[in-house]
């Protein structure tokens, strides 16, 4: 499916308008059905459904593990994905259980890996209208985007799942800031070092501190800085 439009628009510069074609990144209804009921419509970038869906019901504590998975199809076009989960399916409580990973990298390896997720996105190149996030070890594993950056997040969830990924050997990279809602989805998800090229929220540094999060942000050429919980970083 296409993840992308082109679109004629008037382009300005100094007051003359010029016409011109433009891609516009491409978003998309999808209709999350959990064994017959309509869970939620999430607007979303038209690639990686299947994950898209699993995530968002692994990080709202609907499922634990593959295994809980039965069935799961795209319908409606692609417009909808329907899960069936088994009637003994994990509840939310007990995936907040899930203890931090606790990989360990060098800020030259931090600097590396950021520097290869920064120039991975050729949709953002072209429309300037997707978040990336990424499930990284010694190098990046998992790249996905999204219009949403929660979504991009639960797409990495999903894989996590699908593919049946140990969370706690990964760190997470993303391309925006750090916020509360980020660093829950991480602690669900069972990671442990979240890397970005923007900032934290006074409240996800906080949340991330507790839980034994390292957060680290501003990660761009050479230099970042590190907000919690030093120790997953090796100086």
């Amino acid at each position: 499916m296409d993840q992308k439009e082109e679109r004629l628009v008037l382009s300005v510069s100094e007051g003359q308008a010029v016409e011109k074609p433009d891609w516009l990144a491409r978003e998309w209804p999808l209709t999350i059905v959990v064994n017959g009921r309509r869970c939620t419509t999430l607007f979303a970038t038209p690639a990686d459904l299947e994950e898209l869906a699993v995530g968002y019901a692994y990080n709202n504590g609907l499922l634990a593990s593959k295994s809980d998975i039965r069935a799961l199809a795209l319908d409606a076009g692609g417009r909808q994905a329907v899960l069936e989960l088994a009637p003994a399916a994990a509840g939310e409580e007990s995936l907040r259980r899930q203890g931090p990973g606790g990989i360990r990298l060098s800020s030259s390896r931090i600097t590396g890996l950021m520097a290869e997720f920064s120039t991975a996105s050729a949709l953002f190149r072209e429309t300037g209208a997707v978040h990336a996030a990424a499930l990284a070890g010694d190098k990046i594993l998992v790249f996905r985007e999204d219009v949403a950056r929660h979504n991009a997040i639960d797409k990495l969830a999903g894989n996590i799942v699908l593919e049946d990924r140990d969370p706690s050997r990964l760190c997470l990279l993303i391309s925006g800031r750090i916020s509360a809602a980020v660093v829950t989805k991480c602690r669900r998800m069972g990671i442990g070092l979240v890397i970005s090229r923007a900032a934290p929220t006074s409240l996800a540094v906080a949340m991330a501190e507790e839980a034994g999060l390292t957060l680290v942000g501003f990660a761009r050429g050479q230099r970042f800085n590190i907000y919690c919980n030093p120790w997953r970083v090796e100086l």
